[in-house]
């Protein structure tokens, strides 16, 4: 199931306890200040160039390497370059290390992790990511991120518990309901899937998304024929994602109209070649 929203805090990425290398005392160039101006502004691709050449031309005190590391790897991380974001909060991390001092800023925990996830290192992730939950428990990005690293670990008992925390601190966001309604799936509580996938409906009944994680649920707690007419309208707003095309084949061909159900299996499998779930249901359909 996907994370729609999962990323929607990475404009906040920049750590509020580091300062940008211009308000520092060391020498700088121009590309210091401008690079931490163009993340501010969402910019990142040219928040990238220019801090990359902050760090070629620039004499930097310690903090400030930090903190032109710690932008960039933010920059980064927007543009999902997730392995040089990894290198690069990995930079920040060993600069203090190498000074005998060990990091702080829990930000910095949470977007290494992030990259750590993105990149499948899922152990690493959760080590960052755990350190930067106990540091800034109220932080929903963290929570989210852990619950995806638990859900790719298989412990779904601890998502469920890391999307409680989403629920509790974005009581009006649908992806906090989407994605715990995903973990509770995983976990056997289908009924209690199905009761915060309409919650996430309730919030906002046209997004897509949420039609879809309603529809998908009630597949899976043998209600078919009440899923179909929310596949359809999932499909409606979201016609080229995989996973909700994929959730309209599967509500019919439980509903035992598996030639309606064939070309619309091809179909999530086109859009969706890497998705295991889609790829298995896809051959064992066309390749009986």
């Amino acid at each position: 199931m996907r994370f729609p929203a999962a990323l929607a805090a990475l404009a906040l990425m920049l750590p509020a306890g580091l300062a940008p290398a211009h308000a520092q005392t060391g020498v700088e160039t121009p590309a210091c200040s401008a690079g931490s101006a163009a993340l501010g502004l969402g910019d990142h691709e040219e928040a990238v160039r220019l801090l990359r050449e902050c760090l070629d031309a620039a004499e930097l005190e310690m903090n400030q390497e930090i903190a032109v590391y710690a932008a960039l790897g933010a920059a980064l991380l927007a543009q999902q370059d997730f392995q040089a974001a990894l290198e690069a909060y990995n930079f920040a991390f060993a600069i203090v290390e190498t000074r005998g001092g060990r990091m702080v800023e829990p930000t910095l925990y949470r977007n290494r992790g992030i990259a750590r996830s993105e990149l499948g290192q899922y152990d690493g992730a959760l080590d960052d990511l755990a350190l930067a939950a106990r540091a800034a428990p109220d932080d929903t990005l963290t929570h989210v991120s852990l619950g995806v690293v638990y859900q790719a670990l298989d412990r779904d008992a601890e998502a469920v518990v890391a999307f409680d925390n989403v629920v509790r601190l974005e009581p009006d966001w649908i992806g906090a309901w989407i994605n715990r309604s995903g973990a509770l799936l995983d976990a056997g509580m289908t009924r209690s899937a199905v009761d915060d996938a309409r919650r996430a409906v309730e919030l906002d009944p046209a997004d897509g998304n949420a039609l879809n994680m309603l529809c998908w649920t009630l597949i899976q707690d043998s209600r078919a024929e009440t899923a179909l007419p929310l596949c359809e309208q999932a499909v409606a707003a979201e016609p080229e994602v995989g996973a909700i095309v994929h959730s309209h084949a599967a509500a019919l061909e439980a509903l035992g109209r598996l030639d309606e159900a064939l070309p619309l299996y091809r179909r999530a499998w086109q859009l969706s070649p890497d998705d295991p779930e889609i790829t298995e249901d896809y051959e064992r359909t066309h390749n009986p």
